[in-house]
């Protein structure tokens, strides 16, 4: 099954407070295990760290490729992923960091 982006206010706010932290070198995860609800994901980069949009949207297609070659069918996880780096890393360093981060919550 495909992750969803969640879109939900509540929903966001519950992964955020109760989500368990899991911390890697360039991203930070929130995860919650949902019962009732489908999984899901949100993608947060600071506009502190990078001003441009176009740099912050750049990351974000690089995380939402990362995700769409995740298998995360057995769980009813909702992720939310919060870029840490201070710089653009590549998509093949990040799609193993994911890797790496979600089999740690398991």
């Amino acid at each position: 099954m495909k992750l969803k982006p969640i879109k939900d206010k509540k929903k966001i706010t519950a992964l955020f407070e109760k989500g368990r932290v899991i911390n890697g070198k360039n991203i930070s995860i929130r995860a919650l295990e949902h019962q009732d609800n489908t999984p899901g994901y949100v993608i947060s980069v600071p506009k502190k760290n990078f001003p441009l949009a176009v740099n912050r949207n750049l990351i974000k297609r690089r995380l939402r490729a990362g995700l769409a070659d995740l298998s995360i069918d057995n769980h009813k996880l909702s992720l939310f992923l919060i870029y840490i780096s201070k710089e653009i890393i590549s998509g093949l360093d990040l799609k193993k960091e994911l890797t790496d981060l979600v089999r740690d919550i398991d």
